[in-house]
């Protein structure tokens, strides 16, 4: 550990499982305190447990990021509990429409929208006042939102609209000298990548050993799947970039052109 992020405070929204909590984690054992927010309580409850280990603090709610009043008290409790957010990642995506527009239900449809656009957009409207100068903001993005996709368009459109978000805050944010960034993870070892059941309480090892000798069809033989440690170390490198570092960016850690 080398306490690169003394005394701030970071904001990690799905942050009590899979690459989310692997961030808080990683964030913790360099000094930060944390607020996450996902929607499984038993998830929230043991990731605090692991942070508070550290010696860091950890504030959790419960939230579905489709809610915008559950939302805004998340955001509302992180002000109450810490005087500034230094570091904010919206790491919490869905991926619920995996067919055809044609035959989509409109509800399901738009509710990927609801939280990997308007989700971010919220959080980050509501802790801007108290982002402190020269912070950071990483959205969480994916390939599938710089080109169109045969099926799952909501996830598509979804992400491209965050590439968006991301670059107009950047602009907009300039001079309070806060970056903002997307980061593309590529294949990860989650549960979200396998198409488990979160509850299956598969570990990324596990996983790891699963696709060890070949990815699912679609990815090139090239690809390779990563720990979400790893993603957290890209992320922690970004966040501890100096001011004056790079903003309205997107950093993809995938190995194939996108």
């Amino acid at each position: 550990m080398t306490n690169s992020l003394e005394n701030r405070v970071a904001v990690v929204t799905g942050g009590a499982r899979g690459i989310g909590r692997a961030i808080a984690e990683r964030f913790a054992k360099e000094g930060s305190d944390i607020a996450i927010c996902a929607r499984t309580q038993a998830d929230l409850d043991q990731t605090r447990e692991a942070i508070e280990a550290i010696g860091r603090k950890c504030l959790t709610k419960s939230v579905d990021l489709s809610d915008s009043v559950s939302t805004r008290e998340f955001c509302e409790a992180v002000k109450v509990e810490f005087d500034a957010v230094d570091i904010l990642v919206n790491c919490a995506g869905v991926y619920l429409d995996r067919g055809l527009l044609a035959e989509s239900d409109p509800e399901i449809w738009w509710k990927t929208i609801e939280v990997n656009v308007r989700g971010p957009y919220m959080v980050t409207r509501h802790l801007l006042e108290n982002m402190a100068d020269g912070g950071k903001i990483i959205n969480f993005s994916s390939g599938k939102g710089l080109s169109a996709g045969a099926n799952s368009a909501s996830y598509h459109v979804s992400k491209a609209g965050l590439h968006m978000l991301t670059e107009a805050l950047a602009n907009e944010l300039w001079p309070r000298k806060i970056d903002v960034n997307n980061v593309i993870p590529g294949p990860v070892a989650t549960t979200t990548f396998s198409r488990d059941d979160p509850a299956s309480g598969r570990t990324a090892e596990e996983l790891l050993e699963k696709y060890k000798e070949e990815l699912p069809p679609g990815l090139p033989e090239w690809e390779r799947l990563k720990h979400p440690n790893e993603i957290a170390d890209f992320v922690l490198n970004l966040v501890t970039l100096p001011t004056g570092g790079p903003t309205g960016q997107t950093f993809s850690l995938a190995r194939r052109p996108l």
